[in-house]
């Protein structure tokens, strides 16, 4: 993350996108080509943003710069661009931007909350005058009218106002006097996310006295070790999972030797596919076996994936291992030699105010 200097403090912020939003290329083309591809996206937005400082908002740019992170721009042309943008409009700005895809990136709030905590002069925040404008609006193709126009390339702008908690403005509104068109958010609304659905069918019935062994089935984030932690290893279950014991290898011969203890086991990992599963059903030895599915939608279990990370500090699962999944993914059976198959719904549990808070953020 980069941050220009401080310059000076307000209550009011005026706070933008960058590429799109304020700017857009001289070239035409999608990403600029160098450090002078850039012109103001509409001609008036100087004289809007001179009357928003007169009337004594702070100027600042929050941008997602990935390219930076991956090599494929350089953190000079960028700060460049910002200096010749603030040279141009004649005025104070401030600018943040996020280089990696991390938790940085907007739609998470944490630019704002280190500008709010580090680059205002202590000032508290007027969070009701303030307002965020972007073009990642959740806009659908031909919002306004013309049958070329594309449809937004995501939500990732609204998604901050909304975490930040000010207004969203879209540049066209903002800076044209347009209407805002109607929008979705391109993914999971958190705030919408069922709370009353029951766990599972015959909760009672969870654990087995006997010994037994238990394959998980579910994408990641989708709820499995939170489940394993809470339902099964206080009742001696052994937790076989990829991520702490690092290989399948690994994994395999912890099975093999908890059961031999005559211990029970639960297989903690995504097992999408039936060979998958049938690599820990070949090494059961004889006793009973049973597959918990859990049906958490794949747009939720990477909600919680980055809700995961914000809350514990664990890396998040790339978009690349959902993708997997979903392409590996078979239907558990019966006949691969279950003998009960259970599905497990998504149920949210909080054990604070600040972790409902982190989980309705947007992502």
């Amino acid at each position: 993350m980069y941050c220009t200097e401080a310059i000076y403090p307000s209550d009011k912020i005026a706070s933008f996108d960058m590429d799109d939003t304020l700017i857009k290329t001289k070239s035409g083309r999608t990403f600029a080509t160098g450090r002078a591809d850039w012109q103001f996206l509409f001609p008036n937005i100087p004289e809007k943003l001179k009357e928003l400082h007169d009337k004594g908002f702070k100027i600042v740019i929050f941008t997602n710069q990935a390219g930076v992170g991956k090599g494929k721009v350089r953190v000079q042309d960028v700060k460049g661009k910002i200096d010749d943008i603030r040279a141009a409009l004649g005025l104070p700005v401030t600018a943040l931007m996020a280089t990696d895809e991390d938790e940085w990136r907007k739609p998470q709030p944490t630019m704002w909350e280190f500008f709010a905590a580090e680059v205002n002069g202590g000032i508290d925040i007027d969070f009701r005058e303030s307002f965020y404008c972007g073009d990642a609006a959740g806009r659908a193709a031909a919002w306004d009218g013309n049958k070329k126009t594309k449809k937004d390339f995501s939500c990732s702008d609204r998604k901050f106002a909304a975490n930040v908690g000010v207004p969203f403005k879209t540049p066209e509104a903002l800076f044209l006097g347009r209407e805002e068109p109607p929008f979705t958010w391109y993914g999971i609304n958190p705030a919408m996310v069922p709370k009353d659905v029951p766990l599972c069918d015959k909760l009672d019935t969870l654990v087995s006295e006997k010994q037994e062994m238990i394959i998980m089935v579910g994408c990641a984030a989708s709820g499995k070790s939170t489940f394993t932690k809470t339902h099964l290893e206080p009742k001696g279950y052994v937790r076989v999972n990829m991520d702490t014991l690092k290989t399948k290898a690994n994994c395999l011969k912890a099975a093999e030797a908890a059961i031999k203890q005559g211990k029970s086991v639960v297989i903690d990992n995504t097992n999408p596919s039936a060979s998958a599963r049938g690599e820990y059903i070949a090494r059961a030895g004889g006793i009973p076996i049973r597959c918990f599915k859990f049906t958490t939608p794949l747009d939720l279990a990477q909600h919680l994936n980055m809700y995961r990370e914000k809350h514990s500090g664990v890396k998040h699962v790339p978009a690349v291992g959902y993708n997997m999944f979903k392409k590996h993914f078979q239907e558990p059976s019966l006949d691969e030699g279950f003998v009960e198959i259970r599905t497990i719904n998504f149920k949210p549990h909080f054990t604070s105010p600040a972790d409902e808070k982190l989980f309705l953020q947007f992502t």
